[in-house]
């Protein structure tokens, strides 16, 4: 499975082994160490506020694609609290789709907005 680069904030390794988790049972425990509460996530087909939305769109991605591996395509670039980068999934080592985000951090380092 993939493993995050060690030189990145911590609450964005968890965010990102929280989209490879396996075990439905610890989505969560993942995602109470990566997001503010109040999380807002954005992209092109989704958009919501707090932890349980969020929780609730990775466990949908979970089960339509359960083999499913997403990482980085690039390195992360940061300043201040914002940090982007490029990430990609794979399922069975095929490209399933390509995307970038913004990731900025509250002040607890925890992710507060992605988009």
């Amino acid at each position: 499975m993939y493993e995050p680069p060690a030189d990145i904030p911590e609450s964005m390794q968890h965010y990102l082994r929280m989209w490879n988790e396996r075990d439905p049972g610890a989505i969560r425990t993942h995602l109470d160490r990566a997001v503010s509460d109040d999380c807002l996530w954005v992209d092109p087909q989704n958009d919501h506020v707090g932890r349980d939305a969020l929780e609730a769109n990775v466990r949908e991605f979970r089960e339509k694609f359960p083999n499913a591996d997403l990482g980085l395509a690039s390195n992360v670039d940061g300043h201040h609290r914002s940090h982007r980068y490029d990430w990609i999934i794979e399922v069975d080592g095929k490209t399933l789709i390509r995307g970038a985000d913004v990731t900025t951090l509250n002040e607890a380092g925890l992710i507060e907005r992605v988009d």
